[in-house]
C-alpha cells in the first residue's frame, strides 16, 4: 500500500487510535535513529583507529582518494580558498572560481603528486596571469596514465572563451601531450640524449613536452634549467632522437663590450660542429653572415656571429631547407642552432635551365607589385634577383615528388617600407619555366 492509501485510511480511524498510533511511530523512529547513530559512532572509531595507524607508519596526513569525497559532481572554490592560492596566482577578485572535479586528488599519495604540486607543474610552461584556470580533474582515459586535466584560457581571451586542455602527469608531474606516446623515443630516452649532448652545460633539471599540433613538426621540445635559471631551450625529432635546433640564454651582466674571436675564426668553429654534428659534410653554401650584438644601446656587451647555410640540390640553393648557427663572440661556444631538412630528394624537379628571363620576372613582380599599391609604383625598389627552388611547404607535410619548383625569388621595397622601424622586403615569387607569379607577400 503507497503513502496515499495509507493517509487517506488513517482519515476513518477515531481520534484516539490515531494519537497511540502516532506515539508508536515516533517511538520506532527513536529507535532506528538511535541504532543508526550507534553504526555511525562505531564505523567514525574503526576509521580514526585504523587512519591513525596508517598515519603514524607513513607520517602523511589523511588523504582524498579518487572517487572518496562524497560531494557533488564539482565544487566551486576560489583562489584564495585554495592551499597556497597558487590555482590563479592571482586575487579572488581578479577571476572566477575554478571548478575542481571530485575526483581530483588535493594531497598527494604515496603513488601520484598533489593538485597544488600538478599547478606548479602547469605554471612553468602557462604563468598566470598570462593563462587563467577554468577547470581541474582527474582523467583516465588514456590506458596506464591517471592525469590531471587542467582546461585553461588566454588571459585576453573573452569571459565566454572555453579555453583548452593540458595534461598534467600525476604520478611524476610531466607535462603529457596525447599523441607521444606514439614517439619512438621515450621522454626517459629523450632526457638522457639530451642531458647527454649539453654535459658541459650541467643542467640540474629538464623540461620536456611533446609538440603535437596540426599544421606543425611534431617534436620534443625542451628547456634546460641551472639554479632556476633558464639557460636552453630547443627541439628533438621524436622518432631518431636528433636534437634539430636549441639556442641557449648568454648571461648578459659581467660580460665585455668587445669580442675576442673575428667572424672568420667564428666561421670555422661553426663548420666544424655542422660537420661534427651530422657525420657528414652536408651539400651546403653559405648565404649569410652578420654579427648581432646583445645588451641595451646604452650598455651594448660582445654579442655572437650568425651564419645562414643553404641546401644545394642539383647546384640550386634551397629557399627554406638548411643550417642556421650562431657562435659566442668571446669563447666560440655554439650559442645556436638550427637544421631546416624536410624535404625528400624525390620532391625536387629535375633542374633545367630556366626559359624566363630576369628581366621578364622582374616586369612580372613590378606589374603585380603597382596593382596592389598603385600609389607606390614610382618609389618601389629591387633588392634581390635569384634562382631557387622555392622548397617552403606545410610543416609537418611531405611535398609530392618532383611538386618543388625552380623559380626567380625578387626581393623589393617601396617608401612606405623603408620607413618602417625593422623594414622588411616584399617578396615575389614567378616560376622560371612559365612565368606564373607563384606566390606574393606585399603588405603595408
Amino acid at each position: 500500500m503507497n503513502k496515499s492509501s495509507q493517509e487517506s485510511g488513517i482519515a476513518y480511524i477515531p481520534e484516539r487510535y490515531k494519537r497511540q498510533i502516532e506515539a508508536k511511530k515516533r517511538k520506532r523512529l527513536v529507535k532506528k535513529i538511535a541504532v543508526f547513530s550507534a553504526i555511525l559512532a562505531a564505523v567514525a572509531i574503526i576509521y580514526l583507529i585504523m587512519g591513525g595507524g596508517q598515519q603514524a607508519g607513513l607520517g602523511k596526513s589523511p588523504l582524498f582518494l579518487p572517487g572518496s569525497v562524497p560531494s557533488e559532481k564539482t565544487s566551486l572554490i576560489t583562489p584564495v580558498d585554495y592551499p597556497s592560492g597558487i590555482l590563479n596566482n592571482t586575487s579572488a577578485t581578479d577571476n572566477p572560481a575554478v571548478i575542481i572535479g571530485n575526483d581530483t586528488i588535493v594531497l598527494p599519495t604515496l603513488d601520484l603528486i598533489s593538485l597544488e604540486n600538478a599547478t606548479l607543474s602547469l605554471r612553468k610552461d602557462y604563468p598566470a596571469p598570462a593563462y587563467s584556470l577554468i577547470s581541474v580533474n582527474v582523467t583516465d582515459r588514456y590506458p596506464g596514465r591517471t592525469l590531471y586535466e587542467f582546461r585553461i584560457k588566454s588571459g585576453d581571451k573573452s569571459a565566454v572563451d572555453t579555453g583548452f586542455l593540458v595534461f598534467i602527469d600525476a604520478s611524476n608531474g610531466d607535462p603529457f601531450t596525447p599523441g607521444q606516446e606514439n614517439a619512438r623515443i621515450t621522454p626517459a630516452q629523450a632526457k638522457t640524449i639530451i642531458k647527454e649532448s649539453f654535459l658541459t652545460l650541467h643542467p640540474d633539471n629538464i623540461r620536456l613536452l611533446f609538440n603535437n599540433s596540426p599544421g606543425s613538426v611534431r617534436a620534443w621540445i625542451f628547456r634546460l634549467f641551472r639554479d632556476n635559471t633558464d639557460i636552453l631551450s630547443g627541439s628533438m625529432d621524436p622518432d631518431t632522437g636528433e636534437i634539430v635546433s636549441f639556442t641557449r640564454n648568454i648571461q648578459i651582466e659581467g660580460r665585455q663590450a668587445d669580442p675576442l674571436l673575428d667572424i672568420s675564426a667564428a666561421q670555422k668553429i661553426a663548420e666544424r660542429y655542422i660537420f661534427d654534428k651530422n657525420s657528414v659534410p652536408l651539400p651546403l653554401n653559405m648565404s649569410a653572415a652578420s654579427y648581432i650584438s646583445i645588451g641595451s644601446s646604452q650598455k651594448p656587451v660582445a654579442g655572437q656571429y650568425l651564419f645562414l647555410y643553404n641546401r644545394i640540390v642539383q647546384d640550386i640553393p634551397c629557399d627554406n631547407d638548411g643550417v642556421t648557427i650562431s657562435v659566442d663572440s668571446l669563447n666560440g661556444d655554439i650559442t645556436g642552432y638550427d637544421r631546416r631538412w624536410t624535404s625528400p630528394d624525390s620532391a625536387f624537379s629535375v633542374a633545367t635551365d630556366p626559359l624566363v628571363t630576369r628581366y621578364e620576372a622582374t616586369y612580372a613582380v613590378l606589374k603585380k607589385a603597382q596593382e596592389i599599391y598603385p600609389s607606390s609604383g614610382a618609389s618601389i625598389a629591387i633588392v634581390s634577383e635569384e634562382i631557387r627552388w622555392k622548397d617552403q611547404h606545410q610543416p609537418g607535410s611531405i611535398p609530392r615528388p618532383g611538386s618543388i619548383p625552380i623559380a626567380w625569388k625578387l626581393q623589393f621595397t617601396d617608401a612606405t617600407i623603408l620607413a618602417e622601424q625593422d623594414p622588411v622586403p616584399a617578396v615575389g615569387w614567378v616560376d622560371a619555366q612559365t612565368g606564373a607569379v607563384l606566390d606574393f607577400y606585399y603588405h603595408h
